[in-house]
């Protein structure tokens, strides 16, 4: 069974992939491991991203985030909890 964006994102979390290099008011900015290789990746806090994966150079600067982006947000949002 093929996992899902979202699913392959909480791994990626969970797995500990996530190296969040900058946190600013514009943008997030990671490297995340992959399954493969290591991508660098930011999410802008208007909803657009930008990933150097596959997806990525197809889709970045949509709102339709890659798996890293996704776990880019998740690892965010984790980070920022109390």
């Amino acid at each position: 069974m093929t996992e899902t964006r979202a699913e392959k994102a909480q791994r990626l979390v969970d797995e500990g992939r996530v190296e969040i290099s900058s946190i600013s008011r514009f943008s997030t900015e990671a490297m995340v491991q992959g399954d493969a290789h290591r991508y660098h990746t930011i999410l802008y806090k208007h909803g657009s991203f930008f990933c150097t994966c596959t997806w990525g150079s197809c889709h970045s600067h949509t709102r339709h985030l890659c798996a890293h982006a996704l776990a880019v947000k998740l690892a965010a949002e984790k980070e920022q909890v109390p």
